[in-house]
């Protein structure tokens, strides 16, 4: 009997609990056209990208979706959902530098102006290569297109970056380009996605720092917790006994509290086109609102040790560094 009841209870628990998480869920509500503007979008394939490049091509603007992945089916799937055809797909491997630089080079000689910058790819599953991806490539992407964004009156920047920051293991500026060590390495897989995350809300800060003369509003936002193919793809490659722990844990807490990738895209989208964020710049976003910032991404003499580092991991030259 007493099974029952607790079997009963977590059920109501996990009712109360998706229910309040629907009324706190925060929703785009910008009544903005963008006809005349133009976004980039990375990462804009599938997932919580794909819903944001959608949502922006349904308000008029010219969408660039970058990827690693073909995108021309999402290309054609969003120009027959929402009438806009002018949306192309240019690729991009941002965990190489030289794709990185490529691509840049591409768009600073097509495209006249840049009004949202997006910077929503990023991989789990594949620690390896997190930094690259989830943080160096950004990083290096958004230098290399920051004279176009300065031509652009009022442009925006999103780092999509994840409330995962907090969980962190950078106690150094050398932890960076080293894994993430813990007592169960079933966690350090979790910990250098977390690292890289951290990385993703210094750096928006950085920039928001440094462009804020410009006009240029630069801001980082947690997503929620998502049920995209960035984590299922993790579950492949991570086959340990803890880390199937971890995924039922996981799948079933997104069951009651997650979202779906057009909810995880709100505030994304909040950022990029609310006027209500046009003065708002270096802060950290959850459901359409300002959020704690983890503390160590407020430590000055830290965040200003990473972006040095990481200016010279990315090899910047002189003249590509924001003074």
């Amino acid at each position: 009997m007493s099974c029952l009841i607790t079997i009963a209870f977590i059920l109501f628990a996990g009712i109360v609990l998706k229910i309040y998480t629907i009324l706190s869920m925060g929703w785009c509500r910008a009544k903005v056209c963008l006809v005349g503007k133009t976004a980039l979008v990375t990462g804009g394939n599938s997932g919580i990208g794909y819903e944001t490049a959608l949502h922006l091509a349904s308000r008029g603007c010219r969408l660039i979706i970058a990827d690693v992945v073909d995108s021309e089916s999402s290309r054609k799937q969003i120009v027959e959902e929402t009438g806009n055809d002018n949306i192309i797909y240019k690729w991009i491997d941002l965990g190489s530098l030289e794709s990185t630089r490529k691509f840049a080079e591409d768009i600073i000689k097509t495209e006249p102006r840049l009004d949202i910058l997006i910077n929503n790819a990023g991989v789990a599953g594949f620690p390896e290569i997190y930094m690259h991806i989830n943080h160096f490539g950004s990083f290096l992407l958004t230098h290399l297109l920051v004279d176009l964004l300065k031509k652009t009156p009022r442009s925006r920047v999103v780092f999509v970056s994840s409330i995962l920051a907090f969980l962190h293991q950078l106690k150094t500026v050398e932890d960076i380009t080293k894994p993430a060590r813990f007592y169960c390495k079933s966690i350090n897989p979790l910990l250098q996605y977390n690292n890289s995350k951290l990385c993703n809300i210094i750096a928006a800060r950085g920039f928001a720092k440094r462009l804020s003369k410009h006009g240029i509003t630069v801001n980082a936002v947690h997503p929620g917790l998502v049920s995209t193919a960035i984590f299922r793809s993790a579950g492949k490659r991570l086959f340990d006994l803890v880390f199937k722990i971890f995924r039922f844990v996981s799948d079933t807490t997104i069951w009651f509290v997650g979202k779906s990738a057009e909810e995880g895209a709100q505030t994304s989208l909040h950022c990029a086109i609310d006027k209500s964020v046009e003065e708002i710049s270096g802060q950290f976003f959850s459901d359409c609102k300002v959020f704690k910032v983890p503390p160590k991404a407020t430590d000055q003499a830290f965040s200003e040790a990473v972006w040095t580092e990481c200016e010279k991991l990315v090899k910047l030259s002189q003249e590509e560094k924001i003074q």
